[in-house]
């Protein structure tokens, strides 16, 4: 193309231009200072006194819009051009957004110092910036950040200097797929690429890009096979926390390319998301800021308990209280006011519609959260709006096609819905994404095989959940050992009620979507386990 100044290295097979992105280089970043504020567009970053403070990414967009506009007021309409990108945005979001980025600066609306409001015209930026310079390549030591920063550095290619492209290309598509994770703050390939072909020193890295976490790796290219290894580790004490090899036949480069980049973007995702859990665990609860009660409240996902839903539930709407343009918050809001009507835990009224609210506010604060995409579809599974379901379903798998719960989610959906196939696939890829997966994800599989009329199969597959406190379990269960006339069926129906006393199986079927004769199906199983007719 015009301008396109890539040269292609011998060797390199036909249409191999695709993976050769080497990054920009000397691509100066922007830093502006006023007081003690430090804001680094390069790193997206605010800094106070050299601290990084975690802001959403419309705070922080918002922030580097006023502070490139000091002493000027700025309309409404040119702050949503600039931030929202011209998307329809209510008063109240702009003013959420507005109150947060003054909340992140230490600032009032009643006696401002850096965000004025002038009424009827806009806001002003009234701080007293310094010109912008660039970003200084040396930086103080990583400090404790909210979310993960993690360094993808260049992989060293092992095989002859042509092939140089391919570990290039396979860098930086790990970096374009780990940045679809939200849990995660990568650093861009133009800065690790600045240590491409040098010893690794974990220090300089850690100091240099502030990253907490760093991943190497290598490529081998051997008589038609390809060989890749990768290592996660923490920049802090230099403990390995992953790795992996790969080895697989050439064939198609790209199918290859894009299988291994997913696969290592999952499992770091997936790493990276427990380790920042961990991190959150530790501390007590007045010192849990928005994001640290995010992280504790997904543990209900795991575990699909009343207990563990009624914590996520008070964490959740704590967290939309001190951050109300967290995304992922609201998102996960909406997924455990949903679990009031899908399990009836710990019921208020109104759950799906309290869901609804939450989710369509997810979406609107960042419409490219593939979570937010993933929780508005279901809320509109359980209002019977299958064709709703799909479409934003396909958005948030298109969104990112890497991440394991969005896949095991709506392959969840998917098989309750009838579409048994494509259900279990998304689950089994999801599955291999993350093998530390949850015991739910197995629920796709058993409706398959039930569907399928393999009950020993559909059997073993809800045995392999681990939920044995949870009435789905129970309630698949027992019709699948009931359609094998197994003398265990009564036992497992009788855990149902054990379980949820006044439950009806027909209408938790009906709730749950279930085709005419699917739903059936499943009634025949459960008479053949001694439930009265």
């Amino acid at each position: 193309m015009p301008g396109d100044c890539r040269v292609k290295p011998e060797g390199c097979p036909p249409g191999a231009i695709r993976a050769m992105r080497p990054p920009a280089a000397g691509v100066a970043a922007m830093l502006y200072r006023f007081d003690g504020f430090e804001l680094d567009l390069g790193r997206y970053e605010l800094r106070r006194d050299g601290a990084p403070c975690h802001v959403e990414k419309l705070v922080f967009d918002l922030l580097a819009f006023l502070v490139r506009n000091p002493g000027r007021v700025v309309g409404r309409e040119e702050v949503v051009d600039q931030v929202w990108q011209g998307r329809a945005v209510s008063e109240a979001t702009i003013s959420s957004c507005v109150k947060a980025a003054r909340r992140a600066l230490g600032d009032s609306g009643d006696d401002p110092t850096y965000i004025r409001t002038i009424r009827g015209r806009g806001f002003e930026f009234t701080g007293r910036v310094t010109a912008p310079a660039t970003a200084p390549e040396a930086a103080a030591p990583a400090e404790a950040s909210p979310l993960p920063i993690l360094a993808v550095l260049p992989f060293a290619n092992l095989s002859a200097e042509a092939d140089a492209y391919f570990a290039d290309g396979l860098t930086e598509d790990i970096i374009m797929h780990l940045a679809r994770f939200r849990d995660l703050r990568v650093i861009a390939g133009a800065s690790t690429f600045r240590f491409k072909g040098r010893e690794v020193d974990l220090a300089e890295i850690r100091a240099r890009l502030r990253a907490g976490y760093v991943v190497q790796g290598s490529v081998r290219r051997d008589a038609g096979r390809v060989r890749i290894s990768a290592q996660l580790a923490d920049a802090a004490t230099g403990l390995q926390l992953w790795g992996d090899r790969y080895d697989r036949e050439m064939g198609d480069i790209f199918a290859l390319q894009d299988e291994v980049t997913r696969t290592i973007a999952a499992t770091l995702g997936v790493t990276m998301q427990a380790a920042a859990l961990q991190r959150a665990l530790v501390k007590k609860p007045v010192e849990l800021d928005a994001y640290d009660c995010l992280l504790r409240a997904r543990r209900y996902t795991w575990m699909l308990s009343a207990e563990a839903h009624a914590e996520a539930r008070e964490l959740l709407e704590r967290a939309v209280e001190l951050d109300p343009l967290s995304s992922d918050a609201h998102a996960l809001l909406a997924n455990v006011y949903l679990g009031e009507h899908r399990f009836a835990m710990n019921p208020r009224p109104n759950p799906i519609g309290r869901a609804l609210v939450h989710a369509l506010a997810a979406t609107q604060l960042d419409p490219q959260n593939a979570y937010a995409r993933c929780w508005l579809a279901i809320v509109h599974f359980f209002r019977g709006e299958n064709d709703r379901f799909e479409v934003e379903a396909r958005r948030a798998l298109e969104l990112n096609p890497n991440d394991p719960e969005t896949l095991a989610d709506i392959g969840h959906y998917l098989a309750f819905m009838g579409e048994f196939e494509r259900g279990a696939t998304l689950s089994e890829r999801a599955r291999r994404l993350n093998p530390l997966h949850p015991g739910w994800y197995f629920f796709s599989f058993a409706r398959l095989h039930y569907s399928q009329r393999r009950y020993a199969e559909a059997s073993a597959d809800l045995q392999r959940t681990g939920l044995p406190h949870f009435y789905w379990t129970h309630l698949l269960s027992a019709a699948a050992l009931g359609q094998m006339g197994h003398p265990d069926a009564p036992a497992a129906l009788a855990r149902i009620f054990a379980l949820k006393p006044d439950v009806s199986a027909r209408d938790e079927l009906r709730k749950w979507n279930a085709a005419p004769d699917d739903l059936e199906h499943i009634m025949d199983g459960l008479r053949k386990a001694g439930l009265p007719a």
